[in-house]
């Protein structure tokens, strides 16, 4: 549930960066590690709601 809001909150750090006045190679770099996270975070959330379903499945079955 968590990870929802942090990549909320990512979301509208993504927006506000061009307005921040960084150099390029600082906009690559707040930018690459930015997606970085949203990446890791939306993997691990697919992960934990199959692992969820899968042992919602096997609980039901018993």
């Amino acid at each position: 549930m968590w990870q929802q809001w942090v990549n909320g909150v990512l979301g509208i750090w993504i927006i506000a960066v061009p307005f921040l006045g960084l150099s390029a190679a600082q906009n690559l770099w707040v930018l690459a590690i930015t997606g970085l996270v949203i990446a890791i975070l939306g993997f691990w959330g697919a992960i934990q709601h199959r692992t969820m379903h899968e042992e919602g499945h096997s609980m039901s079955r018993a």
